[in-house]
């Protein structure tokens, strides 16, 4: 092989390399360095890159395969003439490239496509468990509903309602995330809980890091062991400063409230009950408590005893009212 030809074949390697590789790719300094190694260097790749100029399908790449029809497209055009000799390793480029493409379409859709898929949903009454394949295991609060799917490039809960814990197994090469509407929470191997309201997402992680991403604000914090953070609408994520723990105990059948207004309180509670709990008005204070399931309804009665609010019983719910 002459001078010429070796250079023109390493120009071509280099453009079809240069094709795929990805804009921080450690293959670029190289490239870049035998670019300037020669003004030849650079003419060379410049007619491979003017002469595919108007290639822009695979459909095209793959009707140029054959060594005829690429010294064809070559010799029709005045500025590349040059590398009509070229044509062979031009066209072994290009069945190089045709490949490429096509096996990252198969590897794409090898990686998008589920190799578990469920759906899961609890009633007022239930508390549900679920071990995956890989040895995660996920506790579904009452009236509370996830969508799983696992591929092999990440694994992915989509948490449409509720109130959940994550005991998740560590795997560097898939990582574990948990959406909702409003918040993604992104986990390598960790135990933490997500709790959906309807005002704002809840994080709080046993163990292990946590990073949490809200929608709606672009904001990011990590969290680690004992931390908690809340995820408002359209506002930037806040930490709280909160046992983490507190809001892991309702599988032992207990809810805990932190400086919770009665909208927090009505939606919890709604859970655990055939009808729902509503509140109304301006709240003007915050409540915590510790109280059992099995003892809500005395909590309720309670509440005006521990707060400016009144209970209504209304026919098929109660209402939790703020008082002016």
């Amino acid at each position: 092989m002459s001078k010429q030809t070796k250079l023109r074949t390493t120009a071509a390697r280099w453009f079809i390399r240069m094709q795929e590789a990805e804009p921080d790719a450690p293959e670029r300094t190289q490239f870049e360095a035998w670019l300037l190694q020669s003004p030849l260097h650079q003419q060379e790749y410049a007619s491979f890159s003017q002469s595919w100029d108007d290639i822009d399908s695979i459909a095209e790449l793959k009707a140029m395969v054959h060594a005829k029809e690429v010294a064809h497209f070559i010799g029709k055009d005045k500025r590349v003439k040059k590398v009509k000799n070229a044509a062979a390793v031009l066209g072994t480029c290009l069945v190089m490239l045709v490949g490429g493409v096509v096996g990252q379409q198969q590897y794409k859709e090898w990686q998008t496509s589920p190799t578990l898929q469920l759906a899961a949903q609890t009633t007022a009454s239930q508390l549900t468990t679920k071990t995956f394949e890989d040895g995660t295991q996920v506790t579904l609060n009452a009236s509370s509903s996830m969508d799983v799917a696992y591929y092999r490039h990440q694994r992915h809960v989509q948490l449409n309602q509720g109130e959940a814990i994550f005991e998740v197994t560590k795997d560097t090469q898939r990582p574990f995330i948990v959406e909702t509407d409003t918040a993604k929470i992104t986990v390598l191997g960790t135990r933490f809980a997500v709790n959906k309201l309807d005002n704002f997402v809840r994080v709080s992680v046993d163990h292990g890091q946590v990073r949490v991403e809200s929608k709606d604000s672009l904001s990011t914090v990590l969290l680690g062991n004992g931390q908690v953070a809340e995820v408002p609408k359209h506002q930037p994520i806040q930490r709280k400063n909160t046992q983490a723990n507190d809001y892991f105990k309702f599988v032992d059948g207990l809810i805990v409230f932190n400086q919770s207004d009665i909208y927090e309180i009505a939606e919890v509670l709604s859970r655990y009950r055939a009808t729902k709990v509503i509140a109304q008005g301006t709240p003007h204070e915050k409540i915590s408590a510790i109280i059992e399931v099995k003892d809500m309804e005395v909590f309720i009665d309670t509440l005006p005893k521990i707060a400016n609010v009144k209970v209504v019983n209304a026919a098929t719910q109660r209402v939790i009212q703020a008082k002016e």
